[in-house]
C-alpha cells in the first residue's frame, strides 16, 4: 500500500491514478496506524506536525518515504537524511519520477553529496 500525503490536491489525485494500490491520506494518525503501508509519498506540511518526530515514527514502521521538496536548501533535508530517507525528489519532477522511486529507491551513494555537506566532510 502506497500512502499519498502531499497537501496538494491535484498532485494527490494524479499520483493516486498512476500508482496501483495507493490511497490519499489527510491525517498523520492514519499513517501511523495503517498496518499495510509500505511507502509514504509526502511533502513537508508546515504547522501540521513536527516533521522530525513524525518521520521518525514512520521510519520506525519500516515505511519507505519518498519526500518531495521545493529544493535542496529546505532545512528538513538534514533530518530526513539522518532518518534514512534517501528518496528525495526536488521541485522539477514528473509523476514517473515518483513512481520509479517506489520500485527503485535511491542508495546511500545517490544522496551522499548532501550528507557530506551536512557533516562537513572533505570531498
Amino acid at each position: 500500500m502506497v500512502l499519498i500525503f502531499t497537501d496538494n490536491e491535484q498532485l494527490d489525485r494524479d499520483l493516486n491514478k498512476k500508482i496501483e494500490d495507493s490511497r490519499i491520506v489527510y491525517y498523520t494518525d492514519y499513517i501511523l496506524e495503517e498496518q499495510q503501508a509500505t511507502t509514504l509519498i509526502a511533502t513537508i506540511q508546515p504547522n501540521k506536525y513536527n516533521f522530525k518526530d513524525f518521520m521518525f515514527k514512520v521510519r520506525e514502521k519500516n515505511i519507505q518515504v519518498i519526500l518531495i521538496l521545493e529544493d535542496e536548501n529546505v532545512k528538513e533535508l538534514k533530518d530526513a537524511l539522518m532518518l534514512g530517507i534517501y528518496d528525495i525528489i526536488l521541485n522539477q519532477f514528473d509523476l514517473d519520477d515518483v513512481c520509479q522511486k517506489i520500485t527503485n529507491p535511491n542508495s546511500f551513494s545517490k544522496v551522499s553529496k548532501y550528507i557530506k555537506n551536512f557533516l562537513e566532510l572533505d570531498n
